[in-house]
């Protein structure tokens, strides 16, 4: 039986609806698959469990990366397979109508400059004294993984042939912290105290602001170590009958250009919401957010790069006044009134198809899996989500960086071991299973993480296969660039033309 529920309302201060919700706290859903066992290799779990899960979910922050390359393996992904599925190309896929918006709705907006931003410079630092009893390894961690990586830290302390360096025992900490606020004080140089570095690993969201945090230091080698420890790529999450009204009357996939054209056709006077509601969008608010800034970035590339290809965005593009009163319209027409993605997401979580008023929103993948699981849970029967992966995507990469600027030699390596232990299977299934983040570890198959999924993958739309999941992924974009295009989204006003 479902606890009892406790009515809560949200408060939006771009002028949406109120909605009520209920808090409620999930039992673990545990259920043992069998699938692909091996005598050597533990089996993967049927279901997810997402152990005490607190449906607020604003301790499962998602944050968006950059892909690499279009339509590249990344590396440790297991290689794609022509028998898994593939979302499907849509009649007007090749229809772009961003500019046709701009021009039909006479959008203006004051412009605004874009200057460059400025690095500061550091030496580094390495190595200092181990003087200590102790080895400590703090990990500046993205808030979407601390569940993860603290379930992990335990049992990697708790393991004798794991836990001590030298005959020192090896403590880790995890500390939530923002991926945008964590680069901003290592450029800063706000992490070094008395000469030693506050943080042993730097482990945001998404390689987005890696370049920046780099370009920061001089006289050596920044990282000790940058490999990826999981996955997720952005989707968009809509209501059933949302969605299967796009399908019919846009014809396209689901993209930024898609949701211009919604709004336009909306301001025109049509309804696409078959309940006769207007069509409300909503992703995190840029400056506070990966994945606002991750949006940031796939409206840029949408609106610069859909015949070019493998494009890098340039501060000279921010410029062009098309492109800010695109932007403008998106701020406008958009809710960006939280500042986390599982705040954002937790409204349909809990309150359901009609019973709050977003009727999109674009989240990580991860989290939209965790919102079909507690909608299936709380109202079998309701309106289900419906995951879509953008036709252009970033992958958020969930890079580990070992810092060597202010710490010690020990210190570094036991942050390595810990790197290490992380991509060993068992820890590998354990985010897969209780967060929902695909594995980077070749040890899992895509067909075995099919079976972990179970049937999310035919009833919300999953695409287990990262490859097929989007038509392109978005190249690694320029650090500079992005912060310069979170800082000219901030500024831009309200736009004008006739229907506003």
């Amino acid at each position: 039986m479902l606890p009892a529920l406790h009515p809560s309302r949200i408060e939006n201060p771009a002028g949406f609806r109120h909605a009520p919700f209920a808090r409620l706290i999930f039992p673990v859903l545990f259920l043992i698959g069998g699938l692909f066992a091996t005598p050597m290799l533990p089996a993967a779990e049927k279901l997810f469990d997402f152990g005490d899960l607190n449906v607020d979910l604003s301790k499962v922050q998602a944050k968006p990366g950059a892909a690499e390359a279009a339509k590249q393996s990344p590396a440790q992904q297991m290689p794609s397979t022509p028998e898994s599925p593939a979302p499907a190309v849509l009649p007007r896929d090749g229809q772009e109508s961003i500019g046709e918006t701009v021009r039909s709705q006479a959008i203006k907006v004051k412009t605004v400059e874009v200057p460059a931003g400025k690095t500061a410079q550091q030496a580094i630092v390495y190595p200092v004294p181990e003087n200590r009893s102790v080895i400590e390894v703090k990990i500046a961690a993205g808030s979407e993984k601390k569940d993860w990586l603290e379930e992990a830290a335990r049992r990697f302390m708790a393991d004798p042939a794991l836990r001590q360096l030298d005959g020192k025992p090896i403590r880790l900490v995890i500390d939530k912290i923002g991926s945008t606020e964590s680069a901003s004080l290592l450029i800063e140089g706000k992490t070094l105290h008395g000469g030693r570095n506050e943080y042993q690993v730097w482990a945001p969201a998404s390689s987005i602001f890696r370049g920046l945090v780099e370009d920061a230091f001089t006289g050596g080698k920044l990282f000790e170590t940058d490999e990826s420890i999981a996955r997720s790529p952005m989707v968009f999450v809509t209501w059933e009958p949302v969605q299967q009204a796009i399908d019919q009357k846009i014809q396209k996939s689901m993209s930024f250009d898609t949701i211009t054209e919604l709004f336009s056709r909306e301001l025109g006077g049509e309804t696409i919401d078959p309940n006769g509601r207007n069509f409300q969008f909503g992703f995190t608010r840029p400056r506070d957010s990966n994945s606002g800034a991750v949006a940031l970035i796939a409206m840029a590339y949408e609106f610069f790069a859909k015949d070019r290809g493998r494009y890098r965005i340039r501060l000279e593009d921010l410029q062009n006044p098309d492109f800010q009163a695109y932007l403008a319209f998106i701020k406008y027409m958009s809710d960006q009134t939280k500042d986390s993605t599982g705040k954002l997401a937790e409204p349909m979580m809990q309150a359901g198809y009609g019973g709050q008023p977003l009727s999109s929103v674009y989240v990580y993948e991860n989290l939209g899996v965790k919102l079909a699981f507690i909608r299936r849970v709380n109202d079998p029967n309701g309106a289900r989500p419906i995951i879509r992966y953008p036709k252009y995507n970033l992958i958020s990469d969930h890079p580990y960086y070992t810092l060597r600027h202010g710490n010690s030699r020990e210190q570094v390596e036991a942050a390595r071991r810990f790197k290490d232990y992380l991509l060993t299977r068992d820890i590998q299934l354990l985010a897969l299973q209780r967060e929902g983040f695909r594995p980077v570890s070749t040890e899992i198959s895509n067909q075995e993480m099919s079976e972990v999924l179970g049937d999310f993958v035919d009833a919300h739309g999953l695409v287990p296969d990262l490859i097929k999941a989007s038509q392109i992924l978005i190249p690694a974009q320029s650090g500079e660039v992005i912060m310069a295009l979170i800082r000219t989204y901030q500024e831009l006003g309200d736009p004008v033309g006739p229907n506003f």
